[in-house]
């Protein structure tokens, strides 16, 4: 994305390091009342993936968005141990458009908080590799870990496609990779691969969301919107696509949100904030079963290559990474 790169740069950059307002860390501060909540952001909202496959250890995820504003988050996979999808920033490019990256994050192996400076060095996520035009660094305000954002000019109606795997490192840790596919070189492209301690094996659950992280009263008026599915999980054997899907939301009461089926992909969209209606149809917390699943076919030989690839090897990194 060839743009004035030098304003771009300065502003992404403060967008990647900006840290949570002691507020927004403080996860029992007034912030984070309801009430408050309601007047400055959009309902966050939530599609978990089901039935829930034990220990599955690579999630495929496609996601849909079709309508974004400043400030938003479209997770196509939120899992147990981090999550992977697109953003739309809060500011504009050098000639006025949206800027518009991909973000794969990890949390360490243990909350202690959300302070990235505090979790001990032995239990942190640590960095392994980096795709090209990747930045990578701490984090902290929402939990502590490492995270990872490029460029990537998504578009509404654009099919995104984001694939995370995790493999054995020694007996106490494992990897987690993101990818995400690049129609622009037809081919997976890594985000960035971490070691964390392995308290657990395996990926752990799975769910979609749309966030609004821009949270400055007028972000609330903008509708965000995307469907999510198919959504396949590799148990070591086979591929598992979700069938079962329970909408949920966050405590902010603003109700102009919906779940809706929709017609044209088969899976469910989500919405919030603008002038959405209410959707009475999917309540939150009901399971939805789609059967049969739409037609769709299981991640190819692609994928499965990066599946069974050994394990990434350590790389050494003087910076955070580049956007050009």
């Amino acid at each position: 994305m060839k743009v004035c790169r030098v304003q771009l740069l300065s502003l992404v950059s403060l967008v990647f390091t900006i840290t949570a307002f002691p507020a927004m860390a403080d996860r029992n501060s007034d912030y984070w009342k309801p009430e408050n909540m309601a007047l400055r952001q959009c309902t966050s909202v939530h599609l978990v993936y089901g039935p829930t496959i034990q220990n599955h250890s690579a999630a495929y995820t496609e996601m849909v968005v079709h309508k974004s504003a400043p400030g938003t988050y479209f997770a196509c996979n939120n899992f147990s141990n981090g999550y992977i999808g697109v953003q739309e920033l809060a500011g504009k490019d050098g000639k006025g458009q949206p800027i518009r990256v991909a973000i794969f994050s990890i949390w360490d192996a243990k909350d202690t908080g959300d302070n990235p400076h505090a979790a001990p060095e032995e239990e942190r996520a640590k960095l392994v590799a980096r795709g090209e035009h990747v930045r990578t660094e701490r984090f902290g305000g929402e939990g502590t870990g490492g995270k990872s954002m490029r460029l990537f000019d998504w578009k509404e109606g654009d099919v995104i496609r984001t694939l995370v795997i995790e493999k054995e490192d020694g007996e106490d840790f494992r990897q987690i990779s993101g990818y995400i596919y690049n129609p622009k070189t037809s081919s997976w492209e890594l985000m960035s691969c971490w070691r964390v301690q392995a308290i657990h094996r395996g990926l752990g659950g799975g769910c979609g969301f749309v966030e609004d992280f821009m949270r400055n009263i007028d972000s609330k008026t903008h509708e965000r919107s995307a469907t999510f599915g198919p959504a396949y999980r590799w148990d070591g054997t086979s591929w598992n696509a979700a069938n079962e899907f329970t909408f949920t939301r966050d405590a902010n009461p603003n109700n102009n949100i919906r779940c809706a089926l929709n017609p044209g992909r088969g899976y469910f969209t989500l919405s919030t904030g603008g002038d959405i209606i209410p959707g009475e149809d999917f309540p939150p917390f009901a399971v939805r079963k789609i059967d049969p699943l739409p037609q769709s076919t299981p991640p190819g030989e692609d994928v499965q290559r990066l599946i069974n690839a050994p394990k990434l090897e350590q790389q050494s990194y003087s910076d955070n990474g580049s956007w050009e």
